[in-house]
């Protein structure tokens, strides 16, 4: 397993679920590769279980966010410009992420 800070605890507390709750709405899957017990949640959690994409995807849907952000994104961190960025058409994303990288690279002044 991967030593990438993983989120699933901060998305499932900053959608207001119990541990017991989200293993409830994962019960509607007919995949026994998701997590049946709080236990085995917090297990995916706290790191000590691997996750799988199937999870991330099932998780994401409940959270209402994209699965990357499980694994790459701190809801309690967010700020103002990664939302307005999630609002954005994929092709004015691109032109963001240009931007950026422009600022980055000391493009602009």
């Amino acid at each position: 397993m991967s030593d990438r800070r993983i989120y699933l605890k901060e998305w499932r507390k900053s959608s207001g679920l119990t541990q017991a709750e989200v293993v409830a709405r994962l019960e509607v899957h007919e995949d026994d590769k998701l997590p049946r017990t709080a236990a085995s949640l917090s297990r995916l959690e706290n790191g000590s279980q691997p996750y799988s994409e199937r999870v991330l995807l099932a998780l994401a849907d409940i959270y209402g966010c994209e699965p990357w952000e499980l694994i790459g994104r701190n809801p309690e961190k967010a700020g103002e410009v990664v939302d307005l960025v999630r609002k954005l058409s994929e092709r004015e994303q691109e032109r963001v992420l240009a931007y950026i990288e422009g600022l980055r690279a000391g493009g602009a002044a």
